[in-house]
């Protein structure tokens, strides 16, 4: 009988994999279209199903991995804050305050994990890991982020205005965490540092494009 872990293993390599092909294909087409929406369903479920299993995998006994742990509800929080604007721009059809429990619980697990992320990354400096860069860095990330979603749910920023803005730049957050991951685990050169930034750079010059193309007046 397989054991938990290469269960998981396998969920996570399977969905990981659907995600990459499937949010690259989504990132392609013109936003809006059936298929950019299409592509764009089966790119979440596939980041949900990885980023679930990989934050199992990384407190499972002999297999703790604060990177695998840090990859994964970074992307999980990207990809689900991302997918719930489009259903609150839709809800704003039929009610001008769509705002629910589970858009607080949302922005809430942002600032529990960013700030757990960056107690773990003050504890491996400590102890001299420099690694700890990395947690750091998703976890600041995440606390901003938690910052921009509270403006949403204050009202401070329209969601009419500001709800295409988010979503790309949360649904494209995780996509380039991904492929980050992705390349830092399976591809092996002297000069590593290019596998970290390589997704970074490409990523923030496509979000910059579309947030140009799609939401001028909210990216101002």
């Amino acid at each position: 009988m397989p054991s938990l872990f290469s269960i998981l293993i396998i969920l996570h390599i399977a969905g990981g994999t659907t995600g990459l092909i499937t949010g690259a294909v989504a990132a392609s087409v013109k936003k809006g279209s059936k298929l950019h929406n299409g592509v764009g369903r089966v790119y979440f479920y596939g980041m949900l199903i990885a980023s679930l299993a990989a934050l199992i995998i990384s407190w499972l006994p002999n297999h703790h991995n604060l990177f695998l742990f840090a990859v994964g509800g970074f992307t999980l929080y990207m990809i689900i804050s991302g997918y719930r604007i489009i259903h609150l721009k839709r809800q704003l059809k039929t009610t001008d305050s769509p705002i629910g429990t589970i858009d607080y619980a949302i922005t809430l697990f942002a600032v529990v994990f960013g700030a757990f992320l960056i107690a773990l990354a003050a504890f491996a400096l400590k102890n001299g890991n420099t690694f700890s860069l990395v947690p750091a860095v998703f976890g600041g990330i995440c606390l901003n982020y938690a910052r921009l979603d509270y403006g949403l749910l204050k009202g401070k920023k329209p969601l009419k205005k500001h709800w295409m803005a988010s979503h790309i730049t949360r649904m494209m957050g995780g996509l380039i965490a991904t492929y980050t991951a992705f390349l830092v685990v399976n591809v092996h050169i002297q000069q590593d540092w290019i596998l970290w930034l390589l997704p970074t750079v490409v990523g923030s010059v496509l979000i910059t494009k579309f947030l140009k193309q799609y939401a001028p007046k909210s990216s101002k």
